[in-house]
């Protein structure tokens, strides 16, 4: 049930309707380029989802923690580094997009650097 629900969300989102490569055409670059990108977005997906479970089970802990000085600590540590995580990932992609913008790559768009590196 769960892989159909799964894959019934992934249809319903924008490019992963017909699976993690969407351009089935005969152009391998495209077809490339889009599995990159895909991966990417599922990649960006995982980690907020991550950092969404790691906080809840953070706070779950805080709140059934009552008095015990240990699981409290654990609880806030725990929150504490799914926050420092999400926000690696955004600095991370605010890097890399800055590095794009400064040496002219769109380091973001793999379709873009594929198709400037294929002969014309």
């Amino acid at each position: 049930m769960l892989a159909t629900f799964g894959k019934l969300y992934l249809q319903t989102m924008s490019g992963f309707d017909k699976g993690i490569a969407t351009n089935p055409g005969p152009d391998v670059a495209n077809r490339f380029a889009d599995l990159i990108s895909n991966i990417v977005t599922l990649l960006t997906i995982f980690s907020g989802l991550a950092f969404l479970i790691w906080f809840i089970v953070g706070a779950l802990t805080w709140i059934t923690a009552s008095d015990h000085a240990d699981k409290l600590e654990k609880a806030k540590n725990q929150m504490s580094q799914a926050i420092i995580g999400l926000v690696l990932v955004i600095i991370a992609i605010a890097i890399i997009s800055l590095l794009g913008k400064i040496t002219g790559l769109t380091i973001l768009d793999p379709a873009a650097i594929i198709n400037n590196i294929l002969p014309d």
